[in-house]
């Protein structure tokens, strides 16, 4: 059980305790990036099982790796790379005869955050559904370049580091990726500008 007082500390103050040892620092780090970390995998990845898989094998990663990690990024740009990279290896399987399982709308309501309203959800599920079938036409470069900055919220110097491209390079992907979404959506009744 991870306590207050560590759910109050910094990452850096984490990851060094952790590195020291210290199994509740170590805790409270994968409790706070469980949920992000296999949201962006399900949402890059697109099935509930491959980013399960993916957030396995990044939090395993990052406990084996915890000593190696350097600090010169913050800690969720390196998970997010570990996740990518393993995301990369999930998606390379299905290419080679895995099955992909389409994501669907209780999956993302489970690791949604506070309770919104029964209109709100109502709402939000007609619009998640058009929104998630809208990003599965985009590229898996595109996809992972909207994610990164819209739904992860990372700068774009973040995101290129993330995604081994320059900063230029991911801005036309976003721009890309956000003009194809836009055509998607436009004809959607309930989406505004």
């Amino acid at each position: 059980m991870v306590t207050q007082r560590a759910k109050g500390r910094s990452d850096a103050v984490l990851v060094s305790a952790a590195r020291r040892g210290d199994r509740e620092a170590l805790e409270a780090l994968l409790a706070r990036y469980s949920s992000p970390v296999y949201r962006f995998g399900l949402r890059l990845c697109g099935s509930e099982d491959a980013a399960r898989e993916v957030l396995q094998e990044t939090l395993v990663t990052a406990f084996r790796g915890l000593h190696a990690f350097r600090g010169q990024a913050r800690l969720s740009t390196w998970l997010y790379q570990v996740a990518r990279s393993h995301c990369s290896r999930e998606r390379r399987k299905e290419a080679r005869g895995g099955v992909r399982v389409p994501l669907d709308a209780s999956v993302a309501r489970q690791v949604a955050s506070p309770e919104p309203s029964f209109d709100d959800v109502a709402h939000a599920r007609g619009l998640g559904a058009v929104l998630r079938e809208a990003l599965g036409t985009l590229s898996a470069s595109d996809r992972e370049a909207l994610l990164l900055r819209d739904v992860e919220g990372l700068s774009a110097e973040e995101a290129a580091r993330r995604t081994g491209i320059d900063v230029r390079a991911h801005k036309s992907r976003l721009h890309r990726a956000r003009m194809r979404l836009r055509e998607k959506l436009s004809g959607t009744s309930g989406v505004r500008d």
